[in-house]
């Protein structure tokens, strides 16, 4: 038996709408209480394109061209305008010449026209070499050619010599030692028979011997390289990141400086940082200190990855999220033009308004902090807190001697929460007095202490590196009024770890929530200044320093997470979003 029911949906309509009206007005309320950290400071910023025409250096660099995207995505009217607009940029920003990227499919040739047009256009005479590329057309399978497992036809390699030969013997081909450079990609095809058969070829054309480079990205197979003058290429400017501990997040690479004498092969291994998120400033200071702690000779070619690698998102070419930014920051290592400027901060040197705090537990530090504290352009308070009598006594003396703190203050602590509780302690009655605060400690890793020494080093340089760092910090602070808070980007080393949020520390900071955001949620955790350094506005953080948080903190016991410390660590974004401020992730120096 079915029984049919009706509903007079009429009558409650008024009733169902005024609900959901309730209910959507709920919402809206709960959702403003919690406080979601979504106000960062992007630091990507659009360039126009600069002159650097009226500037020298010492470096050659090659960039690498891809054919590919002149060839597929112009016609053959607009390429001759193309490359002559690309090659009077590169030559504006530094670039001596290019690496064509010559795509050997089948054996036949489909770019030619592009070599042609830089070989016989009057207004180009850019220098260039050729690498050859043993791709298919569409990615779905090697080239016989190339490949390791095949014997190779020795007529199909002298018909190689023989269409590349016009190009070899041009007068802007870039020479080594009087040998035309021949650049070979993907070198895991390539075996030591190939390049014997190459260098037949050549004997056979009466040609010079050819300068061969064996082009990748360091995943290469080094068994040919006796048959090569080898070289790898610098890293693009989006590097990727790995999550592999094994990797000790770095990336190795293998450099060949054989650009030097052709008859010295020096093999040199660099660890190169990983760097997350790798946009224009971050990759200025990438490429600067590879060239400074890389390449110290004159006359120096360099091989950069790439001119309009658009697939492997590699370029330099302008693009509408940067404009030129990265041409233009490119330019600036390779001239060794500092992109910082030093700012007039007339304003903070009439009145003391910034105050240092240091936690030193480890004397031997105390040096180091001290003499990064006085890369501080301006007047600055000094306030350090240490756990032994015996630190006291000597840093008294040591602030006195070589300081540049226009005021100090040193006091014992108990050795009790690490370095937030010192810092709670030392400014709960002088925050009032100061504008921006800068927090740091003498951080050391016990368990890891390779580590520690590395993570430390890169959190001082990144705040208190050198003078022109911490304009720049300052400055930002007073062009931006919103902007509260600055903070390394987290530690390469570490990043693995630093996010994984227990439900202890969760507790501990939904407690510090109830009192210093009250009636508000914590929305989902984004990031937080891990390793607890930063610089702060005061009026951006000063809750902090309001209650009595001293019985909530631990003996020290070595503690690792799931403490109130740890709990504070992760809160400071959180405050300074409650307080309608902003904060930015800087990356300044390694």
């Amino acid at each position: 038996m079915f029984v049919i029911m009706t509903f007079d949906y009429q009558k409650y309509l008024p009733i169902l709408i005024k609900f959901c009206i309730f209910y959507i007005y709920l919402s809206l309320i709960n959702e403003g209480k919690v406080i979601k950290i979504d106000n960062i400071i992007n630091d990507s910023l659009y360039q126009v394109n600069l002159d650097f025409s009226s500037f020298e250096t010492k470096y050659k660099v090659l960039a690498i061209y891809y054919t590919d995207y002149v060839i597929n995505k112009t016609d053959i009217i607009d390429r001759n305008s193309l490359i002559d607009k690309q090659v009077k940029l590169a030559k504006n920003h530094g670039i001596y010449g290019f690496g064509i990227v010559y795509n050997w499919i089948n054996n036949e040739t489909y770019n030619e026209e592009i070599f042609n047009l830089l070989t016989q256009i009057d207004q180009t005479k850019f220098p260039f070499f050729i690498i050859l590329n043993c791709d298919s057309k569409d990615n779905n399978q090697n080239n016989i050619f190339l490949n390791k497992n095949i014997s190779y036809n020795k007529s199909d390699q002298f018909k190689f010599i023989i269409n590349t030969n016009k190009f070899l013997k041009a007068e802007n081909y870039i020479k080594l030692t009087g040998k035309p450079i021949l650049g070979i990609f993907h070198s895991s095809f390539i075996t030591d028979e190939f390049i014997n058969e190459i260098r037949k070829c050549e004997n056979e054309d009466n040609m010079n011997n050819l300068f061969i480079l064996s082009i990748s990205n360091g995943q290469q197979n080094l068994n040919y390289l006796n048959s090569t003058n080898s070289i790898v290429e610098f890293t693009s400017p989006n590097i990727g990141l790995s999550n592999e501990l094994n990797k000790k997040y770095y990336y190795n690479f293998y450099y060949y400086n054989l650009f030097k004498e052709e008859n010295i092969k020096n093999q040199t291994i660099k660890n190169y940082y990983i760097i997350n998120g790798c946009q224009p400033e971050k990759f200025y200071i990438m490429f600067f200190n590879y060239l400074n702690f890389t390449f110290k000779l004159t006359n120096t070619f360099i091989l950069f990855n790439a001119w309009n690698n658009y697939k492997e998102n590699s370029y330099l070419e302008p693009n509408e999220e940067y404009g030129y930014a990265y041409l233009n920051y490119f330019s600036k290592a390779i001239f060794n033009i500092d992109s910082n400027v030093l700012y007039n901060f007339t304003n903070l040197n009439d009145k003391c308004k910034i105050a240092v705090q240091a936690h030193i537990y480890y004397e031997d530090l105390i040096e180091d902090i001290i003499n990064k504290t006085n890369n501080i352009p301006v007047k600055f308070d000094l306030y350090i807190t240490v756990p032994f009598q015996s630190m006291y006594i000597f840093l008294e003396d040591y602030i006195k001697q070589n300081s540049k703190a226009y005021n100090y203050d040193v006091i014992i602590v108990e050795n009790k929460g690490r370095d937030v509780l010192p810092l709670i302690t030392q400014m709960k009655s002088k925050y009032k007095q100061y504008k921006y605060i800068c927090h740091i400690h003498s951080k050391k890793s016990q368990t890891s202490p390779e580590i520690g020494y590395l993570w430390r080093n890169y959190l001082y340089n990144n705040l208190l590196g050198n003078i022109n760092i911490i304009s720049e910090i300052l400055h930002e602070f007073e062009d931006n009024k919103k902007l509260g808070l600055i903070f390394p980007e987290t530690f390469y080393g570490i990043i693995k770890h630093s996010f994984i949020l227990t439900n202890s520390t969760k507790k501990w900071m939904n407690f510090l929530s109830y009192y210093l955001f009250p009636e508000h949620e914590l929305g989902e955790l984004i990031n937080f200044p891990a390793g607890n350094m930063f610089w702060a506005k005061v009026k951006a953080i000063y809750q902090i320093f309001l209650y009595d948080f001293l019985e909530y903190f631990p003996t020290e016991d070595d503690q690792t997470n799931n403490t109130i410390m740890h709990g504070i660590e992760r809160i400071w974004l959180y405050l300074v979003k409650f307080n309608h401020f902003r904060y930015k992730i800087i990356f300044k120096s390694f």
